[in-house]
């Protein structure tokens, strides 16, 4: 059986002396693993669609489970972000974190939209990478059923309090009116803290990247998104323990 799908390579390997198995997060059927025989060859058509990062229009060939990539036209291959350390850190924790929490044979057209859209920001510099993180980290984390709920206190039901204590693993916040001595688990968010990371699990997609967020609570946002996700998939991620080894607020 053949199948036409958009997708981006989040992991290839090799396979063989000629060949590659990639990890491809689809459009039509979340993450599956296909043999792209004759990739590694200088001259072959595939060889940088073929390589991570590399998005664009994939014909794969299906036989009971096993994919094998047909042919592929490249739409974009991030060569920006392939040729800087630090941007292609924090791709490759982006591909990890995909290929660990996407399931195989589901659509995943707002999760593939997702990691094109921070790519592309992340690409073109002019978003704190940052930023970028915890937006694709919260977002994420609602995209695949693991919502905070971030309306309001979870106590008193207030919206603007100056901070909140924000639970990583009950996904919920409550305001420090409510609770004086925070659990573990919990993390203290500033209003502005706050108000960003509401925004990136409620705003439509046009308009997830059109907010601004800066100092202490840039920080707080960043630790929390990324606690967030690691406490709700209960993994390790050998991506993110390099970045964090090399990155700095």
């Amino acid at each position: 059986m053949q199948i036409k799908t958009k997708a981006i390579v989040l992991k290839a390997q090799d396979y063989n002396e000629n060949d590659k198995l990639l990890a491809l997060l689809t459009e039509d059927r979340g993450v599956i693993f296909a043999y792209a025989f004759g990739a590694r060859k200088m001259k072959s058509k595939l060889s940088a669609v073929s390589s991570m990062l590399g998005y664009g229009e994939f014909v794969l060939f299906k036989n009971r489970d096993k994919y094998t990539l047909d042919s592929a036209e490249s739409e974009r291959l991030f060569f920006g972000i392939r040729e800087d350390l630090d941007k292609l850190s924090y791709a490759s924790y982006f591909c990890e974190l995909c290929l660990n929490v996407i399931p195989a044979e589901e659509p995943s057209k707002a999760v593939l939209s997702l990691l094109l859209n921070t790519l592309h920001f992340l690409e073109n510099g002019k978003t704190d990478p940052t930023v970028l993180k915890a937006i694709f980290e919260l977002r994420l984390m609602s995209m695949i059923g693991y919502t905070p709920d971030l309306v309001a206190c979870s106590e008193c039901c207030e919206y603007e309090k100056d901070a909140y204590w924000f639970d990583t693993r009950m996904g919920k916040v409550t305001c420090l009116d409510c609770r004086q001595n925070p659990g573990k688990d919990e993390l203290r968010l500033s209003k502005a803290a706050f108000f960003a990371a509401r925004h990136i699990i409620y705003a439509p997609p046009e308009q997830l990247f059109s907010f601004r967020i800066g100092g202490n609570a840039k920080i707080e946002l960043a630790v929390a998104a990324e606690k967030y996700a690691v406490t709700q998939t209960e993994k390790s991620y050998p991506t993110l323990e390099f970045l964090n080894s090399i990155r700095s607020f």
